[in-house]
């Protein structure tokens, strides 16, 4: 099982591909209500698609499902509409295990996304403090040394 080191929330996306096992994603882009993630676990997706740049959705949408998502065991990962740091900060806290980030060309901009979801010492990414999703549990945040 693969946990966050930092919150103990279970990422079965990443379990289930260190396996080599074969993920079922759902887009979410039409149905703004947090029981898609109830019909998602259903139908047996692993993981909810939130796309933030393809719709309207307000990134307190893309929390509330995110959240629900959660609760009912699936992944939920958002594509950014803008890879930037005020983008990905915020889809984190609110819920999402993952970003998908868009129009990534270059080694470069993808180390600067990377940089932008980690906490410092490690990446540029600030601690809001206790979060619903972390059960407003303490997170602990991991040293530079520790990779």
């Amino acid at each position: 099982m693969t946990s966050n080191a930092n919150t103990g929330l279970r990422n079965l996306v990443k379990d289930k591909l260190a396996r080599d096992e074969v993920v079922a994603s759902m887009t979410v882009r039409l149905v703004r209500g947090v029981e898609i993630a109830r019909i998602a676990r259903a139908a047996g997706f692993d993981t909810l698609y939130i796309d933030l740049e393809h719709n309207s959705f307000s990134l307190d949408t893309a929390g509330q499902i995110c959240l629900a998502a959660l609760e009912v065991g699936i992944t939920p990962l958002v594509r950014v509409p803008a890879n930037t740091p005020e983008y990905i900060s915020r889809v984190l806290d609110g819920g999402a295990l993952g970003i998908i980030a868009p129009h990534v060309h270059t080694a470069a901009e993808a180390r600067e996304v990377v940089g932008y979801a980690r906490f410092a010492p490690l990446g540029q990414r600030s601690y809001g403090g206790n979060m619903p999703h972390l059960g407003y549990a303490r997170c602990r945040r991991r040293r530079a040394t520790q990779r």
